[in-house]
């Protein structure tokens, strides 16, 4: 069993597949309801692009601060950017020593 809640697949897998319902809900109730609102009351279908609008941004806003909390949680490095500090040489790749080491006879 894992330690780690992060360490457990299937809660990584549930958290990640919450980016789905975060982005489709949001766009769908405001979609199906400024419709609805529409056919109901007899509203001009302007208004139906406005809740069009605000679907996208409610969606977009929602999947960022979202998608921020997930980049917390999962931050491994110590200045809590979410930048990993990988340092290497650049002699490390092979293909580097192609070019650079001289060809013994």
């Amino acid at each position: 069993m894992a330690k780690n809640k992060k360490d457990n697949p299937i809660a990584v897998y549930a958290v990640a597949s919450q980016i789905g319902l975060i982005v489709v809900i949001p766009l769908l109730v405001f979609v199906i309801g400024g419709t609805w609102l529409v056919d109901h009351f007899g509203w001009p279908d302007w208004v139906n692009i406005v809740f069009v609008a605000v679907g996208i941004i409610s969606m977009t806003s929602g999947a960022l601060t979202y998608l921020k909390k997930l980049i917390a949680m999962y931050d491994s490095s110590e200045s809590g950017t979410g930048a990993s500090e990988i340092r290497h040489d650049r002699k490390d790749h092979d293909y580097y020593d192609q070019y650079t080491k001289k060809k013994k006879l």
